[in-house]
């Protein structure tokens, strides 16, 4: 059976007369309940609104989502090393930030080029190899833990140099990919040989 309302003036008010706490929303405090819908127009919630599922879907991938208010929680993916934060052609201007924590890599047969910090540790070995990464890309490499003996990094392809050779605990290279190659920023201790 097919109901239609044709309220007053084309608008239908449905007041609750409960004071509701958001905080313990049950599904009989509801004061409209339904199991789905379409808004095919706009939607304005001048309100509070709780999406609560498991997927939650904005937008799509010409559409942009605004938001006017301060972000208050912690942003967290739901996978690990999956997802960015921009991209190549879509980058952020500026980031202000008071700290940032990056994960340790401990490197034992090659230095990964898509990790910003990679360690090397004892039981690195002695020579391993550092693939080409993207263009602006910053990579630093640290010795976590000395190794057995020192261990020669080197690039496919360097800017200037063939290789760096790290030997002792503290012991660091920052480095910048431009131009189709690894270009040393700074050295700590560690021997660049060219």
């Amino acid at each position: 059976m097919a109901s239609t309302i044709n309220p007053d003036s084309g608008q239908l008010v449905i007041k609750s007369i409960k004071d509701l706490d958001l905080n313990d929303l049950k599904s009989s405090d509801a004061s409209l309940k339904f199991k789905s819908g379409w808004v095919e127009g706009n939607l304005y919630v001048a309100g509070t609104l709780v999406a609560n599922g498991d997927v939650i879907t904005l937008g799509n991938a010409s559409g942009s989502v605004t938001f006017n208010a301060n972000v208050d929680s912690d942003v967290i993916p739901s996978i690990t090393k999956t997802y960015d934060l921009g991209d190549t052609d879509h980058v952020w201007k500026q980031l202000h930030i008071q700290s940032v924590i990056t994960k340790i890599n401990p490197e034992l047969t090659e230095i990964t080029a898509d990790a910003s910090l990679s360690a090397i540790s004892a039981a690195t070995n002695t020579s391993v190899a550092l693939a080409d990464g993207v263009e602006g890309q910053h990579k630093i490499i640290t010795v976590h833990a000395t190794p057995t003996g020192p261990v020669t990094v080197t690039p496919v392809n360097g800017g200037g140099f063939t290789s760096i050779t790290f030997a002792a605990k503290g012991d660091s290279a920052s480095l910048v990919f431009v131009s189709g190659s690894w270009n040393i920023v700074s050295i700590f201790r560690s021997s660049v040989n060219v």
